[in-house]
């Protein structure tokens, strides 16, 4: 089982989030405010920071590439808006990847490389390799 989340963000920001949304022209998938409970589950545990997300919005079984692919597509639709928010605030994009296994296969083809370079964006990556088996009782 792998799962993936793929997504640029505008972060750090102190502004109120509608300006960036302004900047943009357009909508986010999600807005984070510094001070939020992340979810009901965990309401002592609070939002560090502010963020304007957009995400790929695929299901988080959709493969690696697909999750790219969406995300450029909309980078894209935003031309010098882009721009315009990468000068006046801190962007990048975020990359989860889940997998259970010891040898997960990851490869974005040079040409989706390419389209990410051309938009000034630069793609690096950490795995987070989970165990799949319970964890071993303390002696």
């Amino acid at each position: 089982m792998i799962e993936h989340h793929v997504y640029f963000a505008v972060f750090g920001f102190d502004d109120d989030p509608d300006v960036i949304t302004r900047i943009a022209d357009r909508t986010p998938d999600d807005i984070w405010r510094q001070g939020e409970s992340y979810s009901a589950l965990t309401p002592e545990a609070r939002r560090m920071e502010n963020r304007w997300i957009l995400a790929s919005n695929l299901d988080q079984h959709a493969s690696h590439r697909e999750h790219f692919e969406a995300l450029l597509s909309k980078l894209e639709a935003l031309g010098d808006n882009l721009t315009a928010l990468r000068q006046r605030y801190r962007c990048g994009i975020g990359v989860s990847h889940y997998f259970f296994m010891d040898d997960p296969d990851f490869y974005l083809p040079g040409e989706l490389m390419d389209r990410y370079r051309a938009l000034s964006l630069t793609l690096t990556f950490d795995q987070l390799g989970l165990d799949a088996s319970p964890a071993a009782p303390d002696a």
